[in-house]
């Protein structure tokens, strides 16, 4: 719905630190968004490769390379930096997954990441807010309110920060992204127009803030 974009020891320290868990109930099974562990990663990296069409067309032949430069990615971005006495800036990056459990089963059905960015353009004096970004649902758990709790569960990392605000892009053409987050109150702050091979297609990008 939105844009793309170690150690296992250091990794579960900032996850456990940082997670705000949160259950829901869905069906006669909980669903719990909580942080992503390292041995769950591979699982986000395959739900994000599948809900931005990498496994399709031409594409589906590069699906392995896609799913793994994206896991290697996201290992890299949740990946400590700076000294430990900055604690709480390198915690203001997390990954939170949907965890749907049945007969002691699990599966990771849902991913979102919410994290502290830093205005380019405020270099004299730096401007950091909060953004969402890789908000991906598996098809077969899609419109049943698991995107909702993650969004939900990322408010609450977002004031446990001290922040005010989450900001996020999603596609104009995205009806159904567009409708969720103008249900949970986000409004349009700009719209910016995406670089296309196509000289006469120009997709629209939405630039979104809550205030919270």
């Amino acid at each position: 719905m939105s844009e793309l974009s170690a150690t296992p020891n250091n990794l579960d320290t900032i996850v456990n630190t940082a997670n705000i868990a949160r259950t829901i109930s869905f069906e006669t099974s909980p669903i719990e968004v909580r942080a992503v562990r390292e041995d769950e990663i591979h699982c986000v990296a395959d739900i994000i490769t599948r809900s931005f069409h990498f496994d399709r067309g031409w594409m589906a032949w590069f699906t392995p390379l896609f799913r793994l430069g994206i896991a290697e990615d996201l290992r890299h971005r949740l990946r400590p930096r700076g000294s430990s006495h900055n604690q709480n800036q390198i915690q203001q990056q997390v990954c939170s997954i949907a965890v749907y459990t049945e007969r002691e089963q699990t599966q990771v059905v849902g991913t979102i990441e919410v994290g502290v960015r830093t205005a380019e353009r405020y270099r004299q004096n730096p401007h950091r807010y909060v953004y969402i970004s890789n908000l991906a649902v598996s098809r077969d758990f899609r419109r049943r309110g698991v995107a909702q709790e993650l969004l939900t569960n990322c408010e609450q990392l977002t004031q446990s920060w001290g922040y005010t605000e989450l900001h996020l892009h999603v596609m104009g053409n995205n009806t159904r992204g567009r409708n969720l987050y103008q249900k949970l109150g986000y409004e349009i702050i700009s719209v910016e127009f995406v670089w296309s091979i196509l000289p006469w297609h120009r997709p629209e990008r939405l630039f979104l803030r809550k205030q919270l």
